[in-house]
C-alpha cells in the first residue's frame, strides 16, 4: 500500500493571524509560513505526495518562495471563508481513495510526521472504536453483562496531526480511546481546526457539512457534524497523535513535550 497524499496548503501572508493571536519566537508571518511549509515538505519526502498551494493575496516574496518547489500554485484574493471553500473544490478532483491534507500555513511539522501518518493509514483497518461494555465483579471474576458496538459500519478515519495542550485540562478529562500502530500512539478526539487529513471520497460525501462549516470558519460546526463521540452512525472517527506530530504556531496552543524551538532553529538554516 502506497497511499497518495494530496496536500492543499492554504496560505496568506497579508494577515498575521485571523484572531490576532501572538506568534511564538517573535516570528513575522512570512518567516513563519516559510518554516512551516519547509517542515511539511521535509516530512513528505519519500512518500507519494502532491502539493497544491492556494495563495490568498500572496506577496511576490511568498510567490517566489513557493515556486522554488515542485508544486501547483493557485492564486486569488479569497478571504478566509472563501479560501476554505476553494480547497473543497480542489479536493473533489482527486481519486476517491486518495488522501487530502487540508493544511493551514501556520502548522509546524516534525520530520517524522508523515512516516507516522502513512503508517496509520496503512493500518487504518485495525483502528476500531471500542465496544461499550457493562461489567460486574462477582467473586473476583469480572462478568460482562452486555456488550455492543458503537457503529453499524466501521467509520473511516480523519487525522488531525496536532495534539493541543487544552486536551489535558480537567474539562477535557473524558474517556478517550487510545490506539497504536508500529510507530506511534493515537487517541480519539472530538474537535479539530481546518487542518486535517481525510480520504477524498469522504470529502465528496460530506461536502455539504464542509461548505457550511466554511462560513465564518466554523470548526465547531465541522467537528460536531463530522466526528463521532460515543457512536459513529454516519460519522467519522477523528484521531490525533501522542506526542504531537505538528504544532499550531500560536503562543497559547503550542503542543506539549516536543522541543519546537530546536526544530525551528534547524529550519531557519534551510529557508
Amino acid at each position: 500500500m502506497n497511499p497518495k497524499i494530496n496536500v492543499i496548503f492554504r496560505s496568506c501572508d497579508a494577515v498575521n493571524a485571523v484572531h490576532n493571536a501572538p506568534r511564538p519566537f517573535e516570528l513575522d508571518k512570512k518567516t513563519l509560513i516559510k518554516i512551516c511549509f519547509k517542515s511539511l515538505y521535509n516530512s513528505l519526502q519519500g512518500h507519494n505526495y502532491n502539493i497544491i498551494v492556494l495563495g490568498d493575496n500572496l506577496s511576490q516574496e511568498m510567490k517566489n518562495f513557493f515556486l522554488k518547489f515542485d508544486l501547483e500554485l493557485i492564486e486569488g484574493v479569497f478571504g478566509n471563508d472563501a479560501s476554505i471553500r476553494e480547497t473543497i473544490k480542489i479536493a473533489e478532483r482527486f481519486n476517491d481513495d486518495d488522501w487530502v491534507y487540508f493544511c493551514e500555513d501556520d502548522y509546524l511539522h516534525k520530520k517524522e510526521a508523515f512516516d507516522q501518518i502513512v503508517n496509520l493509514i496503512e493500518n487504518k483497518d485495525s483502528i476500531l472504536p471500542g465496544k461499550i461494555q457493562y461489567k460486574q465483579l462477582l467473586r473476583k471474576r469480572e462478568l460482562t453483562l452486555f456488550s455492543f458496538k458503537r457503529y453499524f459500519t466501521k467509520p473511516n478515519l480523519v487525522i488531525h496531526p496536532c495534539d493541543y495542550p487544552d486536551r489535558y485540562k480537567l474539562k477535557y478529562a473524558t474517556k478517550n480511546f487510545i490506539f497504536h500502530t508500529q510507530k506511534s500512539h493515537w487517541r480519539q478526539i472530538f474537535d479539530t481546526t481546518f487542518t486535517f487529513l481525510m480520504e477524498a471520497k469522504e470529502v465528496k460525501r460530506n461536502k455539504k457539512i464542509l461548505i457550511k462549516a466554511s462560513r465564518r470558519a466554523n470548526d465547531r460546526y465541522l467537528s460536531k457534524n463530522l466526528f463521532g463521540k460515543s457512536f459513529f452512525f454516519n460519522k467519522l472517527l477523528c484521531v490525533s497523535p501522542m506526542p504531537s506530530l505538528s504544532t499550531h504556531m500560536h503562543v497559547e496552543t503550542m503542543s506539549p513535550i516536543v522541543n519546537w524551538e530546536e526544530l525551528l532553529t534547524e529550519l531557519l538554516k534551510e529557508i
